[in-house]
C-alpha cells in the first residue's frame, strides 16, 4: 500500500494537487486531517486523532484501496499547534516521530511526504482567502514557513519538498504535479 501525505503553508495548491493525484489513482482513500480538534491544545486530543489515522492505516483498515493520500497530516502540527495552539515543539516532534515510526515499521507501507511550500511572502499576501489561521500577516506567513522547513528538515520519511513558486510566479499545476508523481512513482 502507499500513503502520499501532502503537506505546507496555505494557499500553495495542496487541494488541486490532490485532486489530481485522485484522478491518477481513482480507487485511492483520502484523509483530511485539516481542522484542529480545538483552538486550544489539552488532554493530547488532536495526538490522538493522528493516531487513529495511523492505527488505521498501519492496520490496514482501508483493505478497498492500494493508495491512500492525506490532505495534512501530524507533520503539521508542528506549525499550527505550536503557533496557534502554545504546543512545545520538542512534545509535538515526539508525536510526529512516534507516528513515523509506525510508518516505517510497517512492511507493507510505502509512505511519500511531499511538502508544498511557496517562498514569495506577495503570491502569499495576494493569494490569501481568508480561511488560513495567518489572515495574510505576511510574519505568521513567514513563520509557518519557517517551522514547516525546520520540521520537514527533522522528518524520518522519504520526502520531498516542493517550492510552488519561481520568484513572485506561480509554477505550473502541471509542473508541481509532474514533479509530484515522478517522486510517487520512483
Amino acid at each position: 500500500m502507499k500513503l502520499i501525505i501532502i503537506e505546507g503553508t496555505d494557499n500553495t495548491g495542496k487541494d488541486t494537487l490532490i485532486s489530481k493525484l485522485l484522478e491518477k489513482y481513482p480507487t485511492s482513500t483520502l484523509i483530511h486531517c485539516g481542522k484542529p480538534c480545538s483552538s486550544k491544545f489539552s488532554d493530547n486530543e488532536q495526538d490522538k486523532l493522528f493516531n487513529t489515522y495511523a492505527s488505521n492505516i498501519v492496520l490496514n483498515t482501508y483493505k478497498n484501496t492500494h493508495v491512500i493520500i492525506m490532505n495534512r497530516s501530524h507533520i503539521g502540527e508542528y506549525v499550527y499547534g505550536v503557533m496557534y495552539r502554545n504546543r512545545n515543539k520538542d512534545e509535538v516532534r515526539r508525536m510526529i516521530e512516534n507516528i513515523d515510526r509506525q510508518f516505517i515499521n510497517c512492511k507493507d507501507l510505502e509512505v511519500y511526504y511531499v511538502q508544498m511550500l511557496c517562498s514569495s511572502e506577495y503570491l502569499l499576501h495576494k493569494n490569501e482567502d481568508s480561511k488560513s489561521l495567518s489572515n495574510g500577516n505576511v510574519d505568521k506567513i513567514n513563520e509557518e514557513r519557517k517551522l514547516f522547513e525546520e520540521i520537514f528538515q527533522s522528518s524520518i520519511l522519504n520526502k520531498h519538498i516542493i517550492y510552488v513558486n519561481n520568484g513572485d510566479n506561480f509554477r505550473s499545476r502541471e509542473e508541481i504535479f509532474n514533479e509530484v508523481w515522478k517522486f510517487v512513482n520512483n
